[in-house]
């Protein structure tokens, strides 16, 4: 499995225009190879919000076609990179357990609109 985690700096006054684009993610669900994807906020203590996204994808090939192929148009549809302050993409290959500690952080308010499961 490979899973991507994404951290994103947010400020206060696009928090909910971020909010709103994330919950449009909901395309991932008909993309081969996708399994799932779900995240929330961390407040840090610069004041920024942090929103942290995890997904998770059968292989690194499937995931790398669902990059060069699909990504840009949902990206760019929901125009959520205008209220970006930085976005950092770390990849893993790990197994389940690591994905739950991941997806059940205590530190993450989780939001359920930014959940998607496979169709």
């Amino acid at each position: 499995m490979l899973i991507k985690r994404i951290v994103c700096e947010v400020d206060a006054a696009n928090a909910e225009a971020f909010s709103k684009a994330q919950s449009q993610w909901g395309a991932l669900s008909h993309v081969n190879g996708f399994i799932k994807q779900a995240g929330g906020w961390r407040k840090t203590a610069d004041g920024l919000f942090s929103a942290e996204i995890i997904s998770v994808w059968e292989n690194r090939e499937v995931y790398e076609a669902f990059m060069e192929n699909v990504h840009d148009s949902i990206y760019e549809e929901n125009e959520q990179k205008a209220v970006l302050l930085s976005i950092k993409v770390t990849l893993y290959e790990e197994d389940e357990s690591f994905i739950y500690d991941l997806l059940h952080n205590s530190d993450i308010r989780c939001e359920p609109d930014w959940t998607v499961l496979k169709a």
